[in-house]
């Protein structure tokens, strides 16, 4: 097992795989076996540990574009003309139920506040692709289900998100810094442990995926704040680096 090193030379990998994240790959994607496992360290989400890829959520109504405190981003244009100053963000946002959800090993995500069909995500498993079942009758002796292991991250160029449970609940989530742009490595990444009754609010183009539960707590529901737009550019760890990331569900 490897533990995530800080290093200071970034080397953009540039040979992007060509996994696809289309409705049918992202609940079902086809993922190697023998995957490295790198450890990724898990810190309380505080306002001062969050700096940089986002804030600590006491109320649901805490950040909206009517308070002018909802980043979003304008959107760029093709020439060499400006933007019209008070446009190209003006969509506003969307907001709607995110379901998460244990089911055998594999951990989904249900996004129901966008108008797509590409909503329904593979978030995170018990434990490594191979030994992954639906079975749910033999999980509770044969998975580790303490810890999640993610085989993609993404982010929003669009906006920001902002995610907050309908019920009190902790929750974890794996965040890299928008800094990085597309060339993010999984050494690049943190997650975050967010205490129950709270939720967290992401600066856009800040690397993440879902938000993880401890299977205890059964199905979950967040309510989910975003752009419109929804823009969305991903990486598969697993097609790119050939690596898959373990978080611990607690500190």
């Amino acid at each position: 097992m490897l533990a995530l090193s800080r290093s200071t030379t970034r080397k953009s990998p540039r040979c992007f795989s060509s996994f696809v994240f289309n409705p049918e790959n992202f609940s079902n994607p086809n993922l190697p076996k023998n995957l490295n496992v790198i450890d990724v360290p898990v810190t309380l989400a505080t306002d001062e540990s969050l700096k940089g890829f986002g804030k600590i959520v006491h109320h649901p109504d805490e950040f909206t574009v009517e308070k002018k405190n909802f980043e979003i981003t304008p959107w760029p244009v093709s020439g060499w003309r400006q933007l019209d100053p008070g446009t190209g963000d003006e969509a506003g946002t969307t907001e709607g139920d995110f379901d998460v959800e244990w089911k055998g090993d594999y951990f989904y995500g249900h996004n129901l506040a966008i108008a797509t069909e590409n909503n329904f995500y593979l978030d995170g498993m018990a434990k490594l692709p191979e030994l992954c079942s639906h079975d749910e009758t033999n999980n509770a002796m044969t998975s580790d289900k303490d810890s999640i292991y993610l085989w993609m991250s993404d982010y929003h160029p669009c906006g920001a998100q902002l995610f907050f449970p309908e019920k009190p609940i902790p929750f974890v989530v794996n965040l890299g810094p928008n800094t990085t742009g597309d060339d993010v490595r999984p050494e690049d990444m943190c997650a975050f442990y967010v205490p129950a009754g709270k939720g967290v609010y992401f600066h856009p183009s800040t690397w993440h995926n879902g938000v993880y539960t401890h299977s205890d707590h059964g199905k979950v529901r967040f309510l989910t704040r975003q752009s419109r737009v929804h823009a969305r550019v991903g990486v598969s760890w697993a097609a790119e680096f050939n690596s898959i990331l373990r978080v611990s569900l607690s500190l």
